[in-house]
């Protein structure tokens, strides 16, 4: 194998998640999937060792050079723990971001994948997560079959799959969206945290949607941001102030409209401002200006522009003099991400996977940190049921409780199925120089 292969160079949007402090960009976000059997952590560790000469470029630490951030292989062992550890010092494991960038747990019957962002993103690491969910099964001996959709252990890496693609949307012609709302962002009470946050999973069976809410399934970002910002609004309408809106950051998954493989970080996000308000008007006027709002900025040319203008700010973060510069701007590119929106959306789309593998997996979704937004969003089809999985740096479930039932009243009949404290994985990425 190359000696210095192109995996071991940071990509241009994973170099913003490197640079940035923890309180600024939540380093990591977490897969979790829960299957039928208590987990032997043992056999999960040889499914995780197994697989990592097939996806090199998870098998990473960072390592401080000069004033650059640069990548190195995994100096650790595999991260496989209990999930009671999760938070405590392990140094016989080594440390998250200095050793190792993801990292596994495990409760029970429960696995928690964490990834720092600057390898991957919510729908770039699926196949991983997946491959080594079907791989564990074999060797725990259950039946499943490879239908062709899981990468195997002796398959063989393709660079491409470590790839910057961010970068090459910087020759693409791009032009600003012509019809899109410039809208100034209500911030809320809830402050952004870098703690213990809550998740809450909510379920809505897609085959039992009625009226004209069946109509937005396949852009379901239309559906949950109007929903979820009168949700924020009428549980806070302390926060509500004249001329300000409830704006969303939709994170769009650019692999559908400029096709690659690569598995590094390849997104940009997308403003959808909040501008009819559900009691005021149709739900059906409601969700057509939604999906008007973004299809405009869904353009080519239009993520493009969006793409190139991010590439500039992280252009400026990467040549900043010194790594104390480098950080600050990093951290100011997440500050004004904050300033800009009220929430976050990231929807993955529909999980594939045999049919003989599904039927041991119960649960399969993502959970976002909450240091940017006080709020942030996933959704996922998965079984016949979109997932919508909320994180919140409020305690309290009553915005869930508000979304939920404001669903319901629409003819979508969601359900709450879990919500629990989640305490997210940071790294120390600055405090290591090679030698």
């Amino acid at each position: 194998m190359n000696e210095n292969p192109e995996y071991l160079t940071p990509d241009l949007l994973g170099s913003a998640y490197l640079y940035s402090s923890s309180a600024a960009a939540g380093e990591a976000f977490t897969y979790v999937a829960s299957l039928t059997m208590a987990v032997d952590m043992s056999l999960l560790e040889e499914s995780v060792a197994g697989l990592l000469n097939r996806f090199p470029q998870f098998a990473l630490k960072v390592t401080r050079k000069g004033e650059e951030m640069v990548y190195g292989k995994m100096s650790a062992r595999v991260p496989v723990f209990d999930a009671g550890e999760r938070g405590k010092s392990c140094p016989d494991r080594g440390v998250f971001g200095r050793d190792f960038l993801f990292a596994v747990y495990v409760r029970h019957k429960t696995v928690f994948f964490d990834f720092h962002r600057a390898l991957t993103d919510e729908k770039g690491v699926v196949p991983f997560v997946r491959a080594v969910l079907f791989h564990y099964l074999v060797k725990a001996g259950y039946e499943v079959e490879n239908d062709g959709s899981i990468i195997t252990v002796d398959g063989e890496f393709h660079p491409i799959e470590a790839c910057d693609a961010f970068v090459k949307l910087d020759d693409i012609p791009a032009s600003r969206p012509v019809w899109y709302m410039d809208a100034k962002a209500l911030k809320l009470s809830v402050q952004p945290g870098t703690g213990p946050f809550r998740v809450t999973r909510v379920h809505i069976p897609t085959a039992k949607m009625k009226g004209v809410v069946r109509d937005y399934l396949s852009m379901p970002s239309t559906i949950l941001s109007p929903f979820f910002a009168e949700a924020l609004l009428e549980t806070h309408p302390e926060d509500a102030v004249p001329g300000e809106y409830a704006i969303a950051y939709i994170q769009i998954n650019l692999r559908q409209y400029f096709p690659t493989t690569t598995l590094r970080p390849f997104f940009v996000n997308l403003p959808l401002a909040y501008n009819r308000r559900l009691p005021d008007y149709p739900v059906a006027t409601v969700l057509m200006s939604q999906k008007k709002l973004l299809e405009a900025q869904l353009r080519t040319d239009a993520l493009a522009y969006n793409a190139q203008q991010k590439i500039g700010r992280i252009e400026r973060i990467i040549g900043g003099k010194d790594l104390r510069s480098k950080v600050a701007e990093a951290d100011s590119m997440f500050s004004d991400m904050a300033s800009s929106a009220t929430f976050s959306v990231c929807n993955i789309g529909s999980v594939i996977m045999p049919e003989s593998m599904q039927r041991y997996i119960t649960e399969f979704y993502p959970v976002v940190p909450v240091p940017v937004f006080p709020y942030g969003m996933t959704a996922i089809n998965f079984k016949g049921e979109l997932v919508v999985t909320v994180s919140s740096a409020e305690a309290s479930g009553d915005v869930c409780a508000r979304f939920v039932s404001l669903l319901k009243r629409y003819d979508m009949p969601a359900y709450i199925s879990e919500s629990y404290m989640h305490l997210p994985l940071t790294t120390k990425l600055q405090c290591n120089e090679e030698d």
